[in-house]
């Protein structure tokens, strides 16, 4: 009894402690708040457990409209932060649209996830809501996007070696269409470095993730190499939940995509 009350005490110092900020701290309000709870649960029926219930139920009931003033907040300041940068917010709550990203907010569990394009492709799950984290977040995977190097002639000349690679292997002749996830399969091996193939471990692999791909591909088509002889296919409504037939490329910095089946290359 003496303990249980010992760390009853504690956790309700902690809990004032956070409210001191209340908005910031929610989340970490809401937690702790079900940890006194489990400690008063466990307590034997006296007068002071039934105040401590009837004080539980006040403070759920207050962390309620704190949790209503965090949202609205939340929004506010990330659109601050993403201003100072002139990018482009959409959409509303629990899904923000931030240039070529997608967050999504969970207020049930204090979390987000981010994505790339309207939730293509999972970047990063388990952000915690906090704007400042959240931009860091989202700021330091763009840079890193946008530090990979791109030569339109060099893309252009690896992605038709990549398509007769993959014609000759689909038994097709030059200028059929084939799976533009196929052709990027044949390009990743042949941007491999030499050392992979003389010992193809996994450490001598070169990753190119399927984002970057995208980006590549965003980049080509905006440049006058997009115009020589080659052909990209739209896919159909079905094929686009399928990543094995089909992929997104941003259309603009915006956000707005499209997806692609196949590819094709004429003389």
């Amino acid at each position: 009894m003496i303990k249980q009350s010992g760390r009853v005490n504690k956790l309700l110092g902690a809990y004032e402690r956070l409210k001191e900020k209340s908005v910031e701290n929610v989340y970490l309000l809401e937690k702790k708040l079900n940890e006194i709870s489990k400690e008063v649960n466990s307590l034997p029926d006296f007068a002071l457990k039934n105040s401590l219930i009837t004080w539980l139920n006040n403070e759920k009931s207050e962390l309620d409209k704190i949790k209503d003033e965090f949202r609205f907040s939340l929004g506010e300041k990330i659109k601050e932060l993403f201003q100072r940068e002139n990018w482009i917010i959409k959409g509303q709550y629990p899904i923000l649209r931030i240039g070529l990203y997608t967050l999504s907010l969970n207020f049930e569990f204090g979390e987000a996830t981010l994505y790339f394009g309207p939730e293509i492709e999972k970047i990063k799950s388990k952000i915690p809501l906090e704007p400042e984290t959240i931009y860091q977040v989202i700021k330091k995977f763009d840079d890193s996007l946008k530090k990979i190097k791109f030569d339109p002639k060099e893309f252009y000349l690896d992605l038709q070696k990549a398509y007769k690679k993959r014609i000759i292997l689909s038994n097709k002749p030059y200028g059929e269409k084939v799976y533009l996830v196929d052709v990027l399969d044949e390009y990743v091996i042949l941007k491999q470095p030499s050392q992979f193939f003389v010992d193809p471990r996994k450490e001598n692999f070169r990753e190119i993730p399927r984002i970057h791909l995208c980006y590549l591909l965003s980049l080509f088509k905006k440049s006058e190499y997009a115009q020589k002889g080659i052909h990209f296919y739209i896919a159909t409504f079905d094929a686009t939940t399928d990543k094995m037939h089909a992929i997104w490329i941003p259309d603009n910095e915006e956000g707005e995509g499209t997806y692609y089946s196949y590819i094709s290359f004429v003389e």
